[in-house]
């Protein structure tokens, strides 16, 4: 069986870091990229089978004009959303984006995160 693949879009290195030791942990392959450009050419070589992506990068609401992006050119990887204003961008942001499975709110709680990543890919 081929490893499931994760790319981990955060401009937060150590959170980047973290995120990739723990999924590597647990068997995944995982990329990283520092913002939704890298993500993007980070993308078409790797090739993964979900997103990890952090909003505030450098715009404010970078991660959800990115996941809008990736459903306008009909990309179908599910994205997660990682966000250390979560609950309050909910309201702000027209979340409407049928590719994004989940918002966590930041800083993730990663049995929580590995739960829904193990049923996503499921």
């Amino acid at each position: 069986m081929m490893n499931k693949k994760i790319l981990i879009i955060d401009d937060d290195p150590d959170i980047a870091t973290a995120y990739g030791a723990f999924f590597r942990s647990r068997g995944y392959e995982v990329g990283t990229a520092y913002n939704t450009t890298e993500g993007r050419s980070k993308m078409n070589e790797f090739n993964p089978d979900l997103i990890i992506l952090d909003v505030m990068m450098e715009q404010p609401d970078e991660g959800f004009v990115f996941a809008q992006q990736l459903l306008d050119e009909k990309v179908t990887t599910p994205v997660i959303i990682t966000s250390s204003i979560a609950n309050a961008g909910m309201e702000i942001f027209d979340m409407n984006i049928p590719n994004v499975r989940s918002v966590m709110q930041k800083p993730v709680d990663l049995d929580k995160l590995s739960a829904l990543t193990d049923k996503i890919l499921a």
